[in-house]
């Protein structure tokens, strides 16, 4: 480190050093969900020969989503670890109560899978969450 700050332009170096780390690991996350995105709609067959590949393709996409956010966790500053934190939360309290709700909503929600559904909500709220808290400052 010593050594690089000699140099009258390490900041810039390092600076752009990490922005290409940050675009690595967001088009790596691009590539994943597009892979899994894809490959779990070959896995959708019926009977019991198709839990096993499907438990694997379930615990393979957490296992890379665990790492991703593990990379970009030691990627961003203290003020997107805070917006990151506070959407997650929002996020899941969201997925708590529509969960509640849709369990005692029973039958009457004409919805095949409801839990894809809350799902996909609560990323949206969180995705939302981090979207205006940056607008804001």
């Amino acid at each position: 480190m010593i050594g690089d700050m000699t140099d009258e332009n390490w900041g810039t170096r390092r600076v752009a050093r990490r922005n290409r780390r940050r675009a690595a690991i967001a088009v790596t996350a691009i590539v994943v969900s597009l892979a899994f995105g894809i490959g779990g709609r070959y896995l959708a067959t019926d009977g019991i020969i198709a839990d096993r590949p499907a438990l694997l393709w379930a615990s393979g996409l957490l296992l890379a989503g665990a790492l991703l956010i593990g990379f970009l966790w030691r990627e961003i500053d203290e003020l997107q670890r805070r917006r990151l934190v506070n959407g997650a939360a929002l996020a899941g309290v969201t997925c708590m109560a529509l969960l509640v709700l849709i369990k005692a909503a029973g039958r009457l929600v004409p919805v095949a899978d409801p839990m894809i559904d809350v799902m996909m909500i609560g990323a949206m709220v969180m995705v939302a969450t981090i979207i205006v808290q940056r607008v804001r400052g």
